[in-house]
């Protein structure tokens, strides 16, 4: 598998000169498998980036298809899917899963989005590509050669959060985001599903001794001690706070690198930054 993320921030895009080596668009990042699949994982502001990258290839000519597995439907992980050309491209193929919330189906979030309200397009219907929505569930499925499985991580009732993980072969890849660990159970759960991680990709915008509302997000913390219990190869950081600037995602590195080696821990840390490509 190759990995290429598009987006690495949270919560809302961050244009400005002090954002961009690691950029300032929204979650997205799309897997790539020996075989030719395409798996995108979340279409935040990242996803429209990768679209128009898309368009100089099979899916300008109506030939493309991926699939999209949705973490969550807030904004800043589901924003950028109507504004590529690929999803108005007929003859390509999107096949979308994600979870069902307490509000309606995952189809039903995204047809509001194209609602006439926010945008012109007037709803799912009127999008030129084939589109199918799948709920997503425990039970493991295939894309090609690729095996998904996915976990629910969050107890919100109003919109369940999952996480996921992308086997091909002996190796994989963990997606977690917006996940607040609150009790063991919810660690446990985590940690089994990392274990053994080539790549461990997990939101961490805020460090512990920062005083922030978080609204349930984990700490850089967090994602390292996890990344060190579940014995993951390497872990990226993403999930960026829009009031980082890269300088101090540099710093954060640096300071937890050298904790990680004072530990003696095989762990390789970075922080995920938008164009960079990588081998599972």
């Amino acid at each position: 598998m190759k990995v290429q993320f598009w987006g690495v921030r949270g919560y809302v895009p961050t244009p400005g000169a002090e954002c961009l080596r690691y950029g300032g668009n929204t979650c997205c990042t799309a897997v790539h498998g020996a075989s030719g699949e395409l798996v995108v994982l979340d279409t935040g502001t990242g996803f429209c980036q990768l679209g128009d990258e898309l368009m100089r290839g099979a899916f300008g000519q109506g030939h493309g298809e991926l699939t999209l597995l949705i973490s969550h439907t807030y904004w800043d992980h589901i924003l950028g899917l109507p504004f590529p050309g690929i999803v108005h491209v007929p003859g390509n193929r999107l096949r979308i899963y994600g979870p069902d919330s307490a509000r309606g189906s995952l189809e039903m979030v995204y047809d509001g989005l194209l609602s006439p309200v926010y945008s012109p397009v007037y709803g799912l219907a009127h999008i030129g590509a084939t589109h199918s929505f799948h709920p997503i569930s425990t039970e493991p499925f295939d894309i090609g050669e690729l095996t998904v499985r996915a976990l629910p991580l969050s107890r919100r009732k109003n919109s369940p959060i999952w996480a996921y993980r992308i086997e091909e072969g002996a190796r994989s890849l963990v997606y977690i985001t917006d996940v607040r660990y609150i009790d063991d159970q919810i660690w446990e759960r985590a940690r089994s599903f990392a274990r053994g991680a080539s790549l461990l990709i997990h939101s961490a915008p805020y460090t512990r001794e920062e005083h922030v509302q978080d609204y349930g997000h984990s700490r850089v913390e967090d994602a390292i001690e996890l990344g060190i219990e579940a014995d993951a190869e390497r872990l990226f950081l993403f999930h960026h706070a829009p009031t980082r600037a890269d300088d101090q995602l540099d710093a954060i590195v640096t300071r937890y690198r050298g904790t990680l080696a004072a530990a003696g821990s095989p762990l390789a840390l970075y922080a995920a930054s938008e164009g960079a490509v990588l081998t599972v």
